[in-house]
């Protein structure tokens, strides 16, 4: 049996004091650890935080890149002249898409006719646009625009209308993969 001796002192026995000193070390020692779990996981949850803000960043820098290059292509494509040589639709040759491209250029040769019997020209401008992020390098632009169509008398009519756009980034450039002319707005 241990305990403490004549003189004061304990003969290397364990008492509850040594029980309690053993409990609190360990306790210590899980707490310890717990404390450098959930700092370990923060930093992961922060560099989670990090990579979704840059991947945000970048979605955000593709819709306003793919919403401006979208709205360059729509006033090309909503103006022209009936004048020799100023009514140009090398903006079709810019469509990504085969099937789109040559059923518009099918469609060219009719309208530049149409033109020039009627003698218009139109300028066209951006309205309101916008842009659905798909992925960094896709973006579905929906542009509504207003067309001044212009007559040989000098009346002036104004069409209002709306294009629905894939934009696909290609080489370093936002292009049109696809467009749909949709109804006149009103219309």
């Amino acid at each position: 049996m241990t305990g403490v001796t004549d003189s004061g002192t304990t003969d290397g026995s364990t008492g509850p004091g040594n029980l309690v000193i053993a409990l609190a070390a360990a306790l210590a020692v899980a707490l310890a650890a717990c404390a450098w779990l959930l700092v370990e996981r923060r930093a992961d949850d922060g560099a989670d935080a990090r990579e979704q803000a840059r991947e945000l960043r970048a979605e955000k820098d593709a819709n306003q890149a793919a919403v401006s290059a979208a709205g360059a292509f729509v006033v090309k494509a909503t103006s022209y002249s009936w004048k020799d040589g100023e009514h140009d639709f090398a903006w079709i040759d810019e469509l990504q898409d085969d099937e789109v491209r040559k059923r518009l250029q099918a469609n060219a040769e009719d309208l530049k006719k149409a033109i020039r019997v009627s003698k218009t020209s139109a300028k066209g401008q951006v309205v309101e646009s916008a842009g659905r992020v798909v992925s960094a390098e896709q973006v579905e632009v929906l542009a509504y625009y207003s067309q001044a169509i212009t007559d040989e008398a000098g009346d002036v009519s104004v069409q209002d209308g709306s294009i629905l756009m894939t934009m696909k980034l290609a080489g370093g450039e936002w292009k049109v993969e696809s467009l749909q002319f949709l109804s006149e707005v009103g219309a």
